[in-house]
């Protein structure tokens, strides 16, 4: 009877997982856009979902965007699209990018 309880448990957040992603993406979403429009080329950075250290870079329309890294000491902050020293660093909200990869 637990185990029937645990599986249920485990099913239950498994399919919350996927869908608190929009198309039916699993919860490794990690924000790239898909750089499918003029939009996304202007803004040209966006968040990457999981890394704090990371960000995506569209550069081509209709190519995925690529990952880029801070250095060492940075985190990205999104608020100023760019890398910044972690003791300015702050929390934002994840934001999704108009077209996903």
């Amino acid at each position: 009877m637990k185990f029937a309880l645990l599986l249920a448990v485990f099913l239950t957040l498994g399919l919350c997982s996927v869908w608190a992603w929009p198309n039916g993406q699993s919860s490794r979403y990690t924000g790239q856009p898909g750089c499918q429009t003029e939009q996304e080329l202007q803004v040209g950075v966006y968040r990457h979902f999981k890394r704090k250290d990371a960000y995506w870079q569209c550069t081509t329309l209709g190519q995925p965007a690529s990952m880029q890294y801070c250095k060492n000491e940075e985190g990205y902050l999104d608020d100023q699209k760019q890398c910044v020293l972690w003791k300015d660093w702050y929390y934002t909200p994840t934001v999704m990018p108009p077209t996903l990869a």
